[in-house]
């Protein structure tokens, strides 16, 4: 049936790692990736819209399964190979455009991800986009980055350390009053990075303290629409 979803799986480092798939109506349509949060029983989303390939890669590595924060654990970082290898299965297929959706946990591997295959534009709600060393990762996260990092940081840590050209657009959105000094640590500061590079992005601050979602699929799809 046109548009059911279909499960993959694929093998990185000895893993076993599963995506899911909505086709679209017509095989060169562009592919939005849809990138989960941190969550110990994360499920592929149910979206579907027929002029996109939808597709969901499932990380459930990491500390208790919680999620690897699209890296990996114990420092191998086998999520880049695993989503390169996603992205170019489409684009061999004819697929135009990647697009890539993802929210906290989510939004750093849709930023990571996005920039690392060349992504027409990305869609980050509330990211991180700093991990150990921040006011997030010591009020209670430290565990979990740590599990991904294990005894070498390296250059992942700080997405600012791996975007280092403007080339697709970034959109982003943030919470002003989110505690642990999150808006500073992980929205302005980078935001700035990406303006003294010359990077075009969407900014959208809401003067609320929630880490919740703030664009839905539908509304992203909207604005990418409206500014690309």
């Amino acid at each position: 049936m046109r548009n059911s979803q279909e499960k993959h799986i694929i093998t990185v480092s000895g893993r076993a790692i599963e995506y899911f798939c909505h086709p679209a109506s017509r095989p060169d349509a562009p592919v939005l990736f849809i990138l989960h949060g941190h969550d110990y029983s994360a499920k592929p989303s149910n979206f579907r819209n027929d002029n996109y390939h939808v597709v969901c890669p499932m990380d459930r590595f990491g500390l208790n399964g919680g999620g690897g924060w699209w890296l990996g654990e114990d420092g191998d970082f086998f999520w880049i190979e695993a989503m390169s290898r996603i992205v170019t299965e489409y684009r061999d297929k004819g697929a135009s455009d990647v697009f890539f959706w993802g929210s906290s946990m989510g939004g750093f591997g849709a930023l990571l991800h996005g920039y690392l295959n060349d992504a027409k534009a990305v869609y980050a709600n509330v990211p991180q986009t700093i991990l150990l060393g921040s006011a997030y990762s010591e009020a209670g996260m430290k565990r979990y980055f740590e599990k991904v990092f294990g005894s070498d940081v390296g250059e992942f840590n700080d997405l600012r350390n791996v975007i280092k050209e403007p080339r697709g657009k970034f959109f982003l959105s943030f919470n002003q009053l989110e505690k642990n000094n999150y808006f500073k640590e992980q929205g302005l500061d980078f935001v700035c990075y990406l303006n003294e590079l010359g990077a075009e992005f969407y900014l959208e601050v809401r003067p609320i303290a929630s880490h919740g979602k703030n664009h839905g699929l539908l509304e992203t799809l909207g604005l990418f629409e409206k500014y690309l």
